[in-house]
C-alpha cells in the first residue's frame, strides 16, 4: 500500500510568473539572478541500470526528459524550481490502441486528473532536498529544490493518454505493453491507468503510481527487479563523483513500498539540470552535493 502524506504542497501560478519575470531580467554571470531553461534535459549517462543480477550493467541509462527549470539566487542562497505541465488525453474508449479499457466521460476524467498535481507535489517535495553548489565566481551556495506540477490544455511538457483498465488487463496495447500498465515514453509522452489501485485519481488513499511515473518524467529509471526485462537496480554517479548502487529495493522508483521520494539519489537528474542551467549562464561549477 502507498498511502498519501497529509502535507499540502500546492503551488500558486503566480510563482511561475514571478520566476519568468525575474529570468527575463537575469544577467549572465550574476550571483543574484534567476535563470531559466525550458525544453529537453539529459540524458546524462550517469545513471546505469543493472541486469537482473543486481550487479552487471544492462546498457540502459537515464532518459532524456522535458520540463522547465529555474535556478534563482540572492547571492548566498537560492532555489531550484522544476516546473512540469501535463496534458491529459482521454483514451478510455480506445479499445484499438488499449484493448482492455472501459470508457470514462471527459468530465469524470477532468475531475480525476485534477488530483494528480497535488499528489505528485506531495511525494516529490516531501524530502526537501538541497543542492550545495560551488562555482568559481560565487563560491558555495545552497539551493532549495521544489517541484510544481500543473495540468494544461496546451503547451504541455508531457502528453499523457489515460486508460481505464482493471489491474494490468490481459491484452497488450499498441506499445506491446500490457494494456493496464502505466509508463512514460521519453522524452514527452506516456500513459496512465485509472483502473490501477495505486492511482491518485480515485481519491481512496493510495497515490504512489503517478509519483513513480513522475520520476521517469525527470529522467529517472526503474530500480525494481524485473527478470523478464533483465532489470535489477541502478548505479548512480553524483556530480561530486561519488556513487551509489540501489538494487531491488522498495523505494518509490522501486516497488513503491515507500510512497514519497526520499533518497538523495532521486534528485540527481535535477542536480545535473541545475548545473547545466548555471553553466549556460557563465558559471564554472566545481562541485555539487545533494543534501
Amino acid at each position: 500500500m502507498c498511502n498519501p502524506t497529509t502535507v499540502n504542497y500546492a503551488a500558486e501560478a503566480e510563482d511561475i510568473t514571478r520566476l519568468r519575470n525575474q529570468a527575463a531580467n537575469g544577467r549572465s554571470g550574476c550571483c543574484s539572478c534567476t535563470f531559466r531553461k525550458s525544453g529537453k534535459f539529459g540524458p546524462t549517462g550517469k545513471l546505469r541500470q543493472l541486469r537482473a543480477d543486481g550487479v552487471t550493467p544492462n546498457g540502459q541509462t537515464d532518459n532524456q526528459w522535458t520540463g522547465e527549470v529555474f535556478v534563482s539566487s540572492d547571492g548566498t542562497r537560492g532555489e531550484v524550481t522544476v516546473y512540469s505541465r501535463l496534458k491529459a488525453i482521454n483514451k478510455t474508449a480506445d479499445t484499438t490502441m488499449y484493448p482492455d479499457t472501459v470508457a470514462v466521460s471527459d468530465a469524470d476524467l477532468t475531475a480525476k486528473v485534477a488530483r494528480l498535481p497535488p499528489a505528485i507535489e506531495r511525494a516529490w517535495n516531501a524530502r526537501g532536498w538541497k543542492l550545495k553548489i560551488t562555482d568559481a565566481k560565487c563560491g558555495q551556495r545552497v539551493f532549495d529544490v521544489r517541484f510544481i506540477v500543473t495540468t494544461v490544455d496546451s503547451g504541455e511538457h508531457y502528453k499523457l493518454d489515460f486508460v481505464n483498465v482493471a489491474g494490468m488487463g490481459v491484452n497488450n496495447d499498441v506499445r506491446g505493453i500490457s494494456s493496464g500498465r502505466s509508463y512514460i515514453l521519453a522524452p514527452d509522452r506516456g500513459k496512465f491507468n485509472l483502473g490501477d489501485d495505486r492511482t491518485a485519481t480515485d481519491n481512496v488513499g493510495d497515490e504512489c503510481l503517478e509519483p513513480h511515473e513522475y520520476g521517469h518524467m525527470i529522467g529517472l529509471i526503474d530500480e525494481y527487479r524485473d527478470v523478464p526485462m533483465d532489470r535489477g537496480g541502478v548505479k548512480y554517479e553524483f556530480p561530486d563523483r561519488s556513487t551509489e548502487t540501489a538494487a531491488v529495493n522498495g523505494e518509490l522508483m522501486g516497488s513503491m513500498t515507500v510512497k514519497t521520494a526520499q533518497p538523495n539519489r532521486y534528485c540527481v537528474t535535477i542536480a545535473y539540470a541545475a548545473i547545466a542551467v548555471l553553466e549556460a549562464n557563465g558559471f564554472a561549477v566545481t562541485d555539487c552535493v545533494i543534501e
